[in-house]
């Protein structure tokens, strides 16, 4: 079954990109110390480091819509780690309401979000990040199975017994 696949890539994506926001959430963490060096540091010739460190690295704050340190002001390791929850979580359930159009709506939020990022991060910063990159992998694959699923969503056969 074909649709069945899609979910199954959705959910592999989805837990990939968990799997990234996690590692990067470590790197955010250890950061302070000044003797720590990212495992994802020098790959390609990119510094994590630089980039996490950047005020990018909290965009709420950055755009002023909180204040520096405030609650909401999540990481985008953070937050990459409730929206690929998300993702996992609405395409394992699907009886939610507006599925298909919420899931493209929120892959083509992510989609140009990874946009503005890789500008950020190329021109402003001037610097590679390996981790960022597989985040932007995983938001446009995500919104590519998006358009999958909006164009032909997944049917759920009724039971016999009914």
């Amino acid at each position: 079954n074909p649709q069945m696949r899609r979910c199954t890539k959705v959910q592999i994506v989805a837990l990939l990109g968990i799997m990234i926001s996690g590692y990067a959430l470590h790197v955010e963490r250890h950061l302070h110390n000044p003797f720590y060096v990212p495992a994802c540091s020098g790959i390609f010739g990119g510094d994590c480091a630089t980039v996490f460190k950047s005020e990018y690295g909290h965009i709420l704050s950055h755009w002023g819509l909180v204040p520096k340190d405030h609650p909401l002001d999540l990481s985008l390791a953070a937050s990459g780690i409730l929206l690929y929850s998300a993702y996992f979580l609405a395409i394992s359930f699907p009886v939610f309401p507006f599925r298909h159009q919420l899931f493209l709506s929120v892959a083509i939020a992510g989609a140009c979000f990874s946009v503005y990022l890789l500008y950020v991060i190329k021109v402003i910063l001037q610097e590679f990040c390996i981790v960022c990159a597989c985040f932007h992998c995983c938001n446009f694959a995500m919104l590519l199975l998006a358009i999958l699923e909006y164009r032909n969503p997944e049917t759920h056969e009724k039971s016999k017994f009914l």
